[in-house]
């Protein structure tokens, strides 16, 4: 990992979590180099936070920061199942980043 990606909360969870959220993390930052380019990208944080309990079930929330030359993309999503929530801010960084790519091409900011 680079030191413009930040992952917070997430030395708590298991090893083999850490790197699922670590694959996950760099199939995204992978698109974004493709779409924009390696050094529009100033920095990439995602933050974990347990929102509730509920017995031996956690809702955890996820927040996803992706920012650039381009502008900030963020993301939040809450889900009892950790690497859902993160594959949901992924898919909507995602979606940010392909509107972002639409609008320059068509001239709009």
């Amino acid at each position: 990992m680079s030191k413009t990606v930040q992952l917070v909360g997430f030395d708590v969870f298991p090893e083999d979590l850490k790197k699922q959220i670590n694959v996950v993390s760099n199939r995204l930052l992978d698109k974004y180099k493709k779409m924009f380019g390696e050094e529009s990208l100033k920095m990439f944080k995602l933050a974990v936070d347990k929102k509730r309990e509920r017995g031996e079930h956690t809702l955890f929330e996820i927040k996803g920061s992706l920012s650039t030359s381009h502008g900030l993309f963020y993301a939040v999503h809450s889900d009892w199942k950790i690497l859902d929530a993160t594959e949901k801010v992924i898919k909507e960084l995602e979606r940010q980043m392909t509107s972002k790519k639409e609008k320059m091409k068509t001239g709009k900011k």
